[in-house]
């Protein structure tokens, strides 16, 4: 007869004399106490009975769920992929046209040149080159002002906008070619620079607009013209960068140093004059606009700086607000051979 030990699990082996003893494991050799005869007998049969009725639930159990499983199973791929008969509608018919085999070693018996090819970009470099040279037509100086209501009117290029935002400026603009445009003035050439006032008198928003005309005007210009901006008060406040400077490369520094330019002093702009005509070379036109009067020798003194050498720098002189200075500044355009321009108060 054979035993299960208590300890260790293993099978024992006992006769039935020794049923309701003790025996020692083999294995563990722990004692192990046997069953009575009594208890044992009628339970082996029921133990055999139940180990066969467990065996037979289970396998029925698996094959139940086997055939439930595979039953959704087969629904679900149904649903998903919209499992039709082949009778059960006529379908969409989907034409696929043959492509035409090309093979690449296939050149059709022509042969790259690759010289005439070089020459053709050549060729386009040259004209481009040659059109960007091209300074479009300027209008003749003249002597009558006009007058500019700036209620209705944004910085002189494409951009928009309102005052104060000058973060907001960048790209566009008017100018075409080899030109710029500054505050409704336009002028042909290749350098350029803004004489601006920044006085007391030009606190506020009056300011923030000229600003971003300065902005907008050096945004506007072609990438083979360079640029200078000098403020002035009572002394000249020049842009930190000396020199010519290029519209991409410095336009960051020049957006960042604008936001430091405040309003202080009085209105002479002599020394900003005197910088601008003896830059080298010198700049092919002159933006200078003010807002208030200034000494009447001004004029004569721009006049002689700008007679000292050649070319003779064209100065196009803009009003702003304030009208006491406009004969003055129209007689700095027209010794200059520039334009005079009033922009009116809002």
């Amino acid at each position: 007869m054979q035993l299960s030990c208590f300890y260790c699990g293993n099978v024992l082996r006992a006769t039935a004399d020794q049923l309701g003893g003790e025996v020692v494991c083999p294995h563990c050799h722990k004692v192990v106490r046997l069953p009575e005869a009594e208890t044992l007998a009628p339970d082996e049969p029921h133990q055999e009975g139940s180990l066969f009725h467990s065996w037979v639930n289970d396998g029925i159990s698996g094959f139940v769920s086997f055939i439930v499983h595979a039953g959704l199973l087969i629904l679900f791929a149904s649903v998903t992929c919209n499992f039709q008969s082949a009778t059960s509608g006529d379908g969409v018919d989907v034409l696929i046209g043959d492509m035409p085999e090309v093979s690449l070693d296939d050149s059709g018996g022509e042969t790259l040149d690759t010289v005439a090819a070089a020459s053709e970009v050549s060729e386009t470099v040259e004209v481009d080159e040659l059109l960007n040279e091209v300074a479009p037509p300027s209008a003749e100086p003249t002597d009558i002002g006009e007058l500019i209501d700036t209620a209705a009117l944004t910085p002189s290029g494409a951009m928009g906008g309102g005052i104060g935002s000058l973060s907001t400026i960048g790209g566009g603009g008017s100018g075409v070619g080899a030109g710029a445009s500054f505050m409704g003035l336009r002028a042909a050439g290749r350098r350029f620079c803004i004489i601006a006032d920044c006085s007391g008198s030009m606190s506020g928003v009056k300011l923030d607009y000229v600003k971003e005309e300065i902005l907008e005007t050096v945004s506007s210009l072609p990438r083979e013209a360079q640029f200078q901006v000098i403020f002035f008060q009572s002394q000249a406040v020049p842009f930190p960068q000396k020199g010519w400077r290029h519209p991409k490369r410095d336009f960051n520094a020049l957006s960042e140093w604008l936001k430091t330019v405040g309003p202080a002093g009085g209105t002479n702009p002599l020394p900003a004059f005197e910088i601008a005509l003896k830059f080298s070379p010198r700049p092919d036109a002159v933006f200078f606009m003010t807002d208030g009067l200034f000494d009447d020798n001004v004029v004569g003194e721009v006049k002689r700086l700008n007679d000292m050498s050649e070319p003779r720098v064209k100065v196009h002189a803009i009003s702003f607000m304030d009208r006491s200075a406009e004969p003055l500044m129209r007689q700095i355009a027209a010794e200059s051979g520039g334009e005079y321009r009033h922009v009116q108060a809002f």
